[in-house]
């Protein structure tokens, strides 16, 4: 009677701590870094916003806009 109370209670308590550290592992899985100069570089060329071609008095207008918030992490990837 002793070892099934103790089994019983060994059980619940490993249930209850699995239980509590679910939301932190599913809030790592959806962490996602602000991107590198890089890939916002390449963002920019792909989604249209090219160095240099924008419209109006200043052709890197569109440009730098888009850079400055991909590196926000303003842009989804």
């Amino acid at each position: 009677m002793r070892s099934t109370f103790i089994a019983i209670a060994t059980a619940a308590t490993a249930m209850v701590v699995g239980i509590a550290t679910l939301p932190a592992l599913a809030a790592v899985r959806h962490y996602n870094p602000t991107p590198s100069y890089n890939t916002c570089e390449a963002l920019a060329i792909e989604r249209g916003a090219v160095p240099g071609q924008g419209s109006g008095s200043n052709p890197y207008t569109q440009h730098n806009a888009f850079m400055r918030r991909c590196l926000a992490g303003e842009i989804p990837r």
